[in-house]
């Protein structure tokens, strides 16, 4: 997501994450939502004219928390895996 966790919780952007995964588990029996917060919408952003994003923001938050956020990815995956076998 481009938006920072605290704009998603105020935009009410958990419901429709909720919505949306109970939705797939009634078709499916079984979902899950991973979500990155923050996250780049450009490569570089000196290239663009924008103000609406806190570009060192963005950077220090993309090195901290993306790969963990690949990581917990990888992890989903291999649990979407396994069900798929069971």
């Amino acid at each position: 997501m481009g938006v920072t966790e605290k704009r998603m919780k105020e935009a009410g952007y958990e419901k429709d994450v909720a919505l949306n995964e109970a939705f797939l588990r009634r078709i499916f029996g079984h979902a899950e939502s991973l979500l990155s917060f923050d996250t780049y919408q450009f490569d570089d952003y000196s290239k663009i004219e924008q103000d609406r994003f806190e570009v060192e923001q963005k950077a220090a938050r993309r090195e901290e928390y993306f790969p963990q956020d690949c990581q917990r990815a990888f992890e989903m995956g291999v649990r979407l895996a396994d069900g798929a076998r069971a």
